[in-house]
């Protein structure tokens, strides 16, 4: 009897491990946050309002436009109440329109992704700018190095400034140390390899401020990572510490800010930035609540611009401090609303990381929203669009996504998604 040939193993679409092919949706997502990262450049206004309209236009061909959640429309809200007693209202009704466009693309394509493909796109919009302001400072000196006496020679790269270059790449350090730390991503060491080269490239900007609030909060965001890990009952009490100990420094951080230079290795007027703030704080005082008008501020339309810089015999595109300049362009009550979108992020995730089983994919939004307050202290921060970017990403991640025990990034996870009309999927729903 004849021994039949044995048969070979059939290969099925669960054999094979592949790759997911990365969403439509997601290259969007990287080519807004890098073009907005890579602002203030020649018609960056226009380019980003343009990027975010065309984003938005996707959304709503793919999917659903959703409403942000409700503190982000407070805030761009009162952006557009300001208009009305603006000192340059074309300036202001420019911005609110970025502002708003941008927010509502932002929210709706987090929103049309999981979390991976988000985090993903967000690390290749870093690559870009990473790889493209190392080959400006190679190929292109002249363009890519400071020009001016002070720092001549660090890196500027795709950037119109060192300073806005060390604040993009400080933020891309955060996100790689978060990838490689985290078990929910594949190929750690690769993303481990590309925190080396954000903090090389961070390292040639010599920007001391970038260097030290980059690598205080990735030591919070690794921090964190291992907290996750611990019993529930010591999560707690490290997170009243770390919550103590927050409160003090910033309590003392407003009361003098000699501590801070010497920590920076500067002299006591952090480089001339309080000279800057005492110039703006007459300005601030005669309107407290209100401001002169969301992004009227600093143009060269502006009387109250021009006046300081005459004073001070040169230009400076912002304060230097986000919560000076929020109080002079949106007061405090834009203030209060922006910071209340910060509370938000750090609740929402700060509850998801210390109670339950610890969700590891809180852990980034809680990073750099800290980062971003700390940040504010001495340059813009979370007043220039990438970094009110950046926030408006960490809430919906919180909001599109509930919290799980994060171990395992490709496994099941609990989803808000639900059918749409054509098959179409979305997510719906605010932090839990």
């Amino acid at each position: 009897m004849t021994r039949p040939f044995p048969q070979r193993e059939r290969l099925t679409p669960h054999s094979v491990r592949l790759a997911p092919a990365t969403p439509l949706a997601a290259h969007v997502l990287t080519v807004l946050v890098a073009v907005t990262a890579a602002a203030p450049f020649r018609m960056s206004g226009p380019v980003i309002f343009a990027l975010s309209s065309l984003s938005l236009f996707y959304v709503a061909l793919s999917g659903r436009v959703t409403l942000p959640h409700w503190t982000i429309v407070a805030f761009v809200g009162w952006c557009a109440v300001t208009v009305s007693w603006s000192i340059v209202p074309a300036e202001s009704i420019n911005g609110v329109l970025i502002l708003a466009v941008s927010s509502l693309a932002l929210w709706c394509l987090v929103h049309q992704l999981d979390r991976e493909a988000v985090y993903r796109a967000l690390a290749t919009a870093v690559k870009v700018l990473l790889v493209g302001s190392l080959l400006v400072y190679i190929l292109f000196p002249v363009s890519g190095r400071e020009q001016t006496a002070d720092h001549f020679g660090a890196l500027r790269g795709l950037f119109i400034q060192r300073n806005s270059a060390a604040f993009v790449l400080a933020a891309g350090l955060l996100l790689f140390v978060y990838l490689a730390a985290s078990p929910s991503f594949r190929h750690r060491k690769r993303w481990a390899a590309w925190a080396l080269f954000a903090l090389a490239m961070l390292l040639a900007t010599e920007s001391s401020t970038g260097l030290a609030v980059g690598v205080v909060s990735c030591a919070v965001l690794l921090f964190l990572v291992r907290l996750r890990t611990w019993a529930r009952s010591v999560r707690q009490l490290f997170a009243v510490l770390l919550l103590s100990v927050t409160a003090v420094a910033v309590v003392g951080t407003l009361q003098d800010l000699a501590w801070v230079s010497r920590l920076l290795g500067r002299d006591t007027t952090l480089t001339g930035r309080t000279f800057i703030w005492s110039l703006l704080e007459p300005y601030i005082r005669a309107e407290p609540w209100t401001g002169y008008g969301w992004a009227a501020v600093w143009t060269p339309e502006s009387l109250m611009a021009r006046a300081m810089w005459g004073v001070a015999r040169f230009r400076f595109p912002h304060a230097h401090n986000a919560y000076l300049d929020a109080l002079a362009q949106v007061g405090a009550a834009g203030l209060v609303l922006l910071l209340l979108v910060c509370v938000t992020i750090l609740a929402v995730a700060g509850r998801r990381v210390v109670t339950g089983t610890g969700d590891v994919w809180a852990v980034w939004p809680f990073a750099v929203t800290f980062f971003l307050l700390l940040y504010g202290i001495s340059e813009n921060s979370f007043m220039s669009y990438f970094g009110w970017d950046l926030l408006v990403i960490a809430l919906a991640l919180l909001a599109a996504h509930g919290a799980t025990s994060g171990d395992d990034g490709h496994g099941a996870e609990p989803s808000t998604a639900r059918p749409a009309a054509g098959g179409t999927t979305v997510r719906s729903g605010g932090p839990r």
